[in-house]
């Protein structure tokens, strides 16, 4: 494991330090992991995973298979043996009902939204205070 360690770091062209810095354990502690004195922990072996999430963590802990997680290619065809894509592609009108359902919606917020600043509170504003980043304010009263 250790040599993956240096490897590792070898790969990301960071110094022992700076890559310490970025797995979050104390510079001492991946020291003497890489002098032999002490056999990485697993604490230390999870924070290197979480940190460089493109690791495959079975060649990190055990060597098996490549550094790099392969990443799968994505394809524009839709497959087969998901039948909801299959009709959803070929019965696009729910899609378009919901798409003028929610544009109904929108129109229905919007429309409440405005009649809702029209509506009286029972209350007047007596005066507006604004406060100024220079530590100055000012008082506007409505009506004066």
């Amino acid at each position: 494991m250790v040599d993956r360690i240096r490897q590792l770091i070898e790969f990301t062209g960071l110094s022992v330090s700076q890559f310490a810095d970025g797995i979050d354990v104390p510079r001492a502690i991946l020291s003497h992991i890489l002098g032999g004195r002490n056999k990485p922990s697993l604490d230390v072996m999870l924070k290197v995973i979480a940190a460089y999430r493109n690791i495959n963590p079975d060649w990190l802990l055990l060597g098996e298979g490549d550094m790099l997680i392969k990443v799968a290619t994505v394809t524009t065809q839709p497959d087969s043996s998901n039948p909801t894509e299959t009709i959803v592609a070929k019965n696009p009108e729910p899609v378009a009902n919901i798409a003028a359902d929610i544009a109904k919606v929108q129109n229905e917020l919007l429309s409440e939204s405005n009649g809702l600043e029209a509506m009286p509170t029972g209350k007047q504003v007596k005066q507006i205070v604004f406060f100024y980043t220079d530590n100055t304010f000012s008082i506007f009263e409505p009506g004066s």
